[in-house]
This record gives structure tokens, C-alpha cells and sequence, in this order.
């Protein structure tokens, strides 16, 4: 048996990848990585017991050469016995409509057509030949790019039915096993071009590396990226900890407690608000985000900055609420006395009752106003900037911005409060307090109830 291939079973063995009976779906492209999988798997397929089917995928970029790929590939699997299927992919068509670089439109064409014929194929586990080289290549493009900390922990080994058994090897060690063995491959001339930024990595810089700084870089890479994921384990325990304990959450929004940045010399930590953002926000985290963010941390209450996707972040009294901002609207609805009217989500009626039905204090969904001053048409509309009224039981005006303020309303929830008005007038701030000047008294002869929902 040869050394390389000790390598590779004592790969799989350690970390399990493959398991009697196994039905592998081989992804073959028909160059040396997928070459050498497939080879290497028929070769041990009777020692592990296993079934494979080969899948080439044709991604119709490069003419005739790409029809070229797909007939050794079915080829060589003729050869060796092996079931093979191929499909085509529109990659230039679905990279123009999703805005894609080439590359990326290929991969993930190429990831969601496994997910989609693994099962009618009868598979259990898909087979990718990355190897330490790609290994390389991904944590160095995620470097230049900017990346979190799960960037540097590079290609896994086994993701969800997804195994990588060829992750202990160098690409050179993958061509020199083929060289020796006489085993023919394909070359993607797209690879040789250095137009896209992995192949110009591969041909230009990596090659430099290896020849001055470290001739085992991708094995250096590799056991670099393993310590790396170890690292961020025990960092996602420790965030998973802190979101439970200290972070709470609502259909769309999220507050951080300022106590964090006791915590953490005087910031949110990025990888919280990384794992924030995706959870429960369903974006993905960006530095400016956590830049941003931090810099509200000694701005005064009220302090508004935009995120992206429309999210906003708000200074509060002891913490920092992240949410979607709400456009804001000049809509606005009419109502009658013994009508109801709804405005985004919110339910007022009025209605006249007699003295006697008054119950005071029951509900703060519900007001009792004097009517003899007022005319038969109401409004409800959002709060405005210079809105004033005299708030129940006071002989002087305020603002409606002071007088949430004073109620303690949160400032991202300030901008939400609608208030009910007759003849200009403020009657209602809904749902807080009623206007001094339309309070039941003695004299009252018509009372109006009002109520929300």
C-alpha cells in the first residue's frame, strides 16, 4: 500500500468520515482532485463496504472543452464500473440574475444540485475533493476580504452529510500520486487565467510562499485552521452563555445591555454581535455594524445611528437596541362619535355612555373625556415634532417628545405613539394620559369614552 494512501484511510478513520455501507455520491469534475477521490474510494471500496455513484456537473462555461470534461468523465467511470450522471447548469444565467461572480454562481449551483440528487440517487454522504491546498486558498481570500474568526478556520472537514477525506493532503502530493500511477485527468484552462482572484492566488502569490517562506505552508494551514475552530468552540460556548443571560429579543429586534461592556474593557464584543445579528436578525454582521454600534456607547440617550439593511441602532438608558427602522408615515384617519377607526395595527372607537357607566382608572386602554367642547370629528395620526398638549392634572404645557421622555418610553419606540386630536387639538396621547383641558368634571353634561385596541 502506498503512503499516500495510508494517509487518507488514517484521515478517514480519525474523524470518521466513512462507515460500512456507506452509499457515496462522488462530486467528479474529471480534474486531478475528483480523479484521485474516485480512484481512491473504488480502490478501498470493498474494505469499507461501500456503494458510489459519480455526478459531473457541466457548467457549460468553457464550449466544447466543457463537453470534452463530461465525456471522460463518463468515460472513466465506465471504466471502473461506477454509476455516473451528469447534468447541466446555466452558470453565466443564474450569476447575471443573482449578481454573482462567475465562481460563486458555480458554487453554489454546484452545492444546491448535490443536496437536490443525493436523496433520488440514493445516497448518504456526498464526497468533495478539497484538499490542503483549497484549505489554503479559502483562508487567505477570507483574510484579504476581511473576515470574523470563523474565516480562519477554513474548509470543514464534514459539514451536515458533506465529507472532505482528501483534507490531508497537498495538491502537489494529489498530482504526483496521479503522475506515478499513470492515472489521466482533465485541466480546466480557466484555472491557468488569473482573472479570478483564487486562481491569481494560487499561480502568483502561493507559489512565493512555498518557495520562501515555508515549502509545508498548506499543512502549516491546516493544523492552523483545526487550532482555530477548537478556539472558536469554546468562544461560541462562551457567547451562547452571555446571549442567554444577558440579551433579550422580539420579533424583529434585539437589545444589548450597556453591562456588556463592563464585561469586555468598555465594548460589545464582535462576535456577539455577529451572532446576534445572524440569529435573530437574519443579516449577516458587517464591521461597520460593530463600529458604529460601539461608538453609541458614550453618546446620551436617544442617539440614533443607521445599520445596514434599513436596521438602525438606539441609544437607551442602560442599553443599545438594535431593530428594522419603520418608514415613517403622514397617514392619518378620520372618526365620528359612536365610530371606529384602525391606523398600522392600532384600534381606536368613541362612543358617548352616560354618567353613571364612567369607571375611572379600569384600563389605560380606556379614557373618559368631557364632550362639550369638542366637534363631531376626531383624528388619530403619529405624534409630530412641536405637538403639545396639557397633560391630566397639570396647569402648564409639554411637549409630546418631553413628556415620553418623562414616562420613561423607549426612543426607539417613541416615533410608534399616536395621539388623537379634535380641532388641532391634542385630546389623547393613546394609551398614556389625556389632555387637562377635556377632563370629566361636575359640570360635564355629555361624556365620550374612548378606547383602544
Amino acid at each position: 500500500m502506498k503512503g499516500i494512501e495510508q494517509k487518507v484511510l488514517r484521515f478517514i478513520n480519525q474523524y470518521k468520515l466513512i462507515s460500512a455501507g456507506d452509499r457515496i455520491l462522488v462530486a467528479f469534475s474529471g480534474g486531478p482532485d475528483s480523479v484521485f477521490a474516485l480512484s481512491f474510494l473504488n480502490t478501498f471500496r470493498l474494505k469499507y463496504k461501500i456503494t458510489l455513484t459519480a455526478v459531473h456537473f457541466n457548467h457549460g462555461l468553457r464550449g466544447k472543452e466543457s463537453d470534452e470534461d463530461e465525456r471522460f468523465a463518463k468515460e472513466f467511470c465506465k471504466k471502473l464500473n461506477i454509476r455516473f450522471v451528469s447534468k447541466k447548469l446555466n452558470v453565466r444565467s443564474y450569476a447575471m440574475k443573482n449578481k454573482l461572480s462567475i465562481e460563486e454562481a458555480a458554487r453554489i449551483l454546484r452545492y444546491n444540485n448535490l443536496s437536490l440528487v443525493v436523496n433520488p440517487l440514493r445516497c448518504n454522504k456526498i464526497v468533495t475533493a478539497h484538499n490542503q491546498s483549497d484549505n489554503t486558498e479559502t483562508i487567505l481570500i477570507n483574510l484579504f476580504t476581511g473576515t470574523g474568526l470563523s474565516g480562519f478556520t477554513g474548509i470543514p472537514i464534514v459539514r451536515d452529510n458533506i465529507i472532505r477525506p482528501l483534507m490531508c493532503l497537498s495538491k502537489k502530493e494529489i498530482l504526483d500520486y496521479l503522475s506515478d500511477n499513470k492515472i489521466p485527468y482533465r485541466v480546466d484552462s480557466s484555472n491557468l487565467s488569473d482573472d479570478f482572484k483564487r486562481n491569481y492566488l494560487r499561480n502568483q502569490i502561493l507559489p512565493e510562499l512555498r518557495t520562501k517562506l515555508n515549502p509545508q505552508l498548506d499543512d502549516a494551514m491546516f493544523r492552523s485552521s483545526k487550532n482555530f475552530e477548537g478556539a472558536l468552540y469554546l468562544i461560541q460556548k462562551l457567547v451562547n452563555h452571555i446571549i442567554a443571560e444577558y440579551i433579550t429579543h422580539s420579533a424583529g429586534s434585539v437589545n444589548i445591555p450597556l453591562l456588556l461592556t463592563d464585561m469586555f474593557e468598555g465594548e460589545i464584543p464582535g462576535e456577539i454581535l455577529r451572532f446576534v445579528f445572524k440569529k435573530y436578525l437574519k443579516i449577516e454582521f458587517e464591521y461597520e455594524d460593530y463600529l458604529k454600534i460601539n461608538s453609541l456607547i458614550d453618546k446620551q440617550k436617544g442617539k440614533l445611528i443607521q445599520l445596514q439593511d434599513e436596521f438602525i441602532a438606539v441609544r437607551e438608558d442602560e442599553s443599545i437596541r438594535v431593530e428594522k427602522k419603520i418608514k415613517s408615515s403622514d397617514e392619518q384617519v378620520e372618526l365620528k362619535t359612536g365610530s371606529t377607526a384602525s391606523l398600522n395595527g392600532l384600534t381606536i372607537g368613541i362612543e358617548q355612555i352616560r354618567h353613571e357607566d364612567v369607571k375611572f382608572g379600569v384600563s389605560k386602554n380606556v379614557e373618559y373625556i368631557s364632550s362639550d367642547g369638542v366637534t363631531g370629528k376626531f383624528v388619530l395620526r403619529k405624534w409630530k415634532d412641536g405637538d403639545k398638549f396639557q397633560p391630566l392634572g397639570m396647569k402648564q404645557f409639554k411637549t409630546i417628545s418631553d413628556f415620553l421622555t418623562d414616562c420613561k418610553i423607549p426612543s426607539s419606540k417613541k416615533k410608534e405613539q399616536f395621539v388623537l386630536t379634535n380641532r388641532n387639538h391634542i385630546v389623547w396621547v393613546v394609551g398614556l394620559r389625556m389632555d387637562e383641558r377635556y377632563k370629566v368634571n361636575s359640570k360635564t353634561k355629555k361624556i365620550l369614552k374612548l378606547w383602544m385596541k
